[in-house]
């Protein structure tokens, strides 16, 4: 359980900090306006304040929608709440009373105005938002989220499960997003829906999570740019309804924003006269109103594949990974510890009980663990981790939801840090950045463009991540990711379309030749002269009648350009370029001696006789093949004489 005191704070990694500082400040359009979208109160709705003698009061708004006819006479429901100097209200009668010494709870049943649970302490952690030039970074949504604003920018939320006395297990702690410390006050306005006042000008932006699907539906968009310092504290009553407690005069005054109309159709509505600056707290009932309409993503139930690719690639620690998802939903996992030992390959199979599909991302953390990213068969990305370097063992499960379409594929920027990418049921693309190298998963962002169909392809390139996706015609598009969130325009490929998932390989300069599969099953190529220059025109490579998609890699033996693809014979076909960089190549050869029931990865690897490549593919009874380049010591010279590359086919041991 991660609970931050505020040592814990400051000692939050300054890479955090300054990925936090690279964010741009207006990251997504304001959300989709919806017409149905209003927000509906109950009467007489509380709001509580502390006064100095101690007493909680309770005030009844008679009319939250508009703030009309202001407040009833307020009531005393209880005493010596004078030793909480911060006192929040959640939702279904529950309050949060923070003090130096930790975190006090307490709940009212709303129906009989009794106490059911006197106020208890339940944790040590967030005693420093007490402080009085703190108090204004901790708030708590409709759901019953505790949002906290650390002042590094990190943005976390909380649950507390009143009935069982702890902390909600599933959803004890989350990072949803960094570079929030341009903000000195936050307010939630309703489930995930969190105003930021700008500490710099007072601006006020709205943001809006949605906790099912881990997506922020809009963020940092400004809604007010009137200076909101005029106020001391601010609060809601839920439904997109803010309280503001004026600084110099006391008087409270009512807002309350349409997200449809992007207005305010409650402006400034004076419901409380002077002496409100003198209470201790003042906190609003965040379930006294809530937004209508719903804006969690329905979740794509995805289906099963049959023989879907598999993912091969080589560990810094020597070792060669292999994953893959079956037909019945297993997500299978394999290492050869020693490249040299095909017959050392261990199987695990690490979905437990889920069911998954598609191709699944293998990836190495900046500390060695590798990363497996899978597509549930619920829409949901899941991720999971090695425990620790050249470990045996997973962590959990990491359920990164998402309700995606497309599979995800998991990158590594320059810097370290893995990005997760995927399109929604839209074809709109999103994507999920880890804090810092070996960090955590901020929420799913949006990014530029739509339309895009299957998995997207991601390369490592000088500055980022180069990105392919094609749309439903099959055109491929391209764009650059950089670490701090930005993407640049999408740049089509040419009119050439193309069938499945493009393969891409990076030369040295970081100029990118692209091989995919058109739809009359030619392999089709094309690539540029230049670092980040234009693409020429696509060319065949002639010869070969293709099932499925290419995959290809340079030969560190020959520096060659290899591309291997299964065709119509189901067999695996080979063919290189005849010198490198020539983009001319060799007569297409069947490389494998069995048929293939799966498209076939390329990968390159160094076992005991120095750098090679290799590919794998699995067999009708998803068994896995793994044909190997044969290394001599002349083989890089002696390319004149041999032209095309023998390999070696093993068949690895049995997955249980």
């Amino acid at each position: 359980m991660t609970l931050f005191t505020r040592g814990r704070a400051a000692r939050l990694t300054a890479m955090a900090a300054a990925a936090a500082a690279a964010l741009p400040l207006l990251i997504a359009a304001p959300g989709t306006a919806h017409a149905a979208d209003a927000a509906t109160c109950r009467t007489n709705g509380p709001t509580y304040g502390v006064n100095s003698a101690g007493s909680l009061l309770e005030y009844k708004l008679k009319s939250p929608i508009n703030g009309a006819g202001g407040y009833l006479s307020p009531t005393t429901i209880g005493s010596s709440w004078n030793n909480y100097p911060l006192v929040i209200s959640g939702p279904d009668g529950k309050f949060y009373l923070l003090k130096s010494d930790g975190t006090w709870y307490g709940r009212r049943d709303v129906s009989t105005g009794a106490w059911a649970v006197s106020p208890r302490k339940i944790t040590t952690a967030f005693g420093w938002l007490a402080d009085a030039a703190d108090r204004n970074q901790v708030t708590v949504d409709r759901s019953g989220r505790m949002w906290v604003l650390l002042d590094n920018g990190s943005l976390y939320s909380y649950r507390y499960d009143g009935s069982g006395g702890a902390w909600t297990p599933a959803d004890t702690s989350f990072l949803h997003d960094t570079g929030w410390n341009r903000y000195d006050l936050i307010t939630a306005a309703d489930d995930g829906v969190i105003y930021g006042r700008a500490a710099a000008d007072g601006k006020l932006y709205r943001s809006r999570f949605d906790s099912t699907s881990q997506r922020w539906i809009e963020r940092h968009v400004l809604v007010s740019s009137s200076d909101w310092h005029q106020f001391k504290s601010i609060t809601s009553n839920g439904g997109d309804t803010l309280m503001g407690v004026q600084s110099s005069t006391g008087q409270l005054f009512y807002y309350r924003f349409d997200e449809n109309t992007r207005s305010w159709p409650v402006n400034r509505v004076e419901i409380g006269t002077s002496g409100w600056q003198n209470l201790l707290s003042v906190s609003g009932a965040p379930d006294n109103c809530g937004i209508a309409a719903s804006h969690t993503p329905a979740s794509p139930a995805i289906p099963l594949e049959s023989y879907s690719r598999g993912s091969v690639m080589q560990s810094s620690t020597g070792s060669v990974e292999f994953a893959y998802t079956d037909n019945i939903g297993r997500l299978v996992h394999g290492r050869m510890a020693d490249p040299s030992d095909v017959n050392g390959v261990q199987w695990t199979t690490i979905s437990g009980n889920e069911a998954f599909t598609g191709q699944p991302s293998l990836v190495e953390q900046a500390d060695g663990r590798i990363s497996v990213t899978a597509h549930n068969t619920s829409g949901s990305v899941w991720q999971r981790n090695q425990v620790a370097k050249s470990s045996a063992d997973w962590a959990a499960w990491n359920d990164q939801a998402g309700a995606m379409r497309q599979h995800a594929t998991t990158a590594k920027l320059p810097s370290g840090q893995l990005v997760q990418f995927a399109a929604d049921a839209n074809g709109a693309p999103w994507y999920r950045l880890q804090t810092a190298a070996n960090g955590e998963f901020l929420g799913w962002l949006p990014l530029s463009g739509t339309g895009f169909s299957g998995p997207f392809t991601a390369v490592t390139v000088r500055d980022g991540l180069q990105l392919f996706g094609k749309n439903a015609s099959g055109v491929l598009s391209t764009a650059l990711f950089k670490a701090d969130g930005t993407l640049s325009a999408w740049t089509s490929l040419g009119a050439q379309a193309i069938s499945g998932t493009p393969s891409a390989v990076v030369y040295p300069g970081y100029r990118i030749r692209v091989f995919a599969t058109d739809g009359n099953g030619n392999v089709v190529t094309v690539s540029q002269s230049v670092e980040g220059g234009a693409y020429g025109e696509w060319t065949q490579v002639v010869g070969l009648t293709a099932q499925g998609s290419p995959s290809a890699v340079i030969s560190p033996l020959t520096g060659l350009t290899e591309i291997v693809v299964r065709g119509t014979d189901g067999y695996i076909h080979n063919t290189g370029e005849t010198t490198q960089g020539s983009g001319v190549w060799r007569t297409w050869q069947q490389s494998s001696f069995e048929t293939s029931a799966t498209e076939p990865t390329a990968v390159t690897y160094t076992n005991a006789n120095g750098p090679t490549w290799a590919y794998s593919f699995r067999t009708a009874d998803n068994q896995t093949r793994f044909y190997a380049v044969q290394q001599t010591a002349a083989l890089s010279t002696t390319k004149a004489v041999r032209e095309t590359p023998d390999f070696t086919g093993r068949s690895l041991p049995t997955a249980d």
